[in-house]
């Protein structure tokens, strides 16, 4: 596994919670959103529903990468390896 191959200058932070095994929560922390705002990412309905910001996606890549530099295993390496 070649590590550059995993690092991303934005990544959805849905996508983040996945492949880290993260709740909502706990991605808010590292994200500086609450997770009311990362509960209405993942909602599917026209009013609740919000898109994440690329103020957002890059801090979502950024602590990605820097897990992937200190040798962190995600916990779904196939959704890594899928949207690489």
């Amino acid at each position: 596994m070649n590590q550059n191959e995993y690092l991303f200058e934005e990544l959805d932070p849905l996508i983040f919670c996945r492949i880290w095994g993260l709740t909502y929560e706990k991605a808010s922390e590292y994200l500086k959103v609450t997770a009311r705002t990362m509960a209405a990412y993942a909602c599917q309905g026209k009013v609740t529903r919000r898109n994440p910001s690329s103020r957002v996606k890059a801090l979502a890549a950024m602590q990605h990468n820097a897990w992937i530099r200190e040798g962190k295993k995600p916990m779904d390496m196939r959704l890594l390896q899928a949207i690489v």
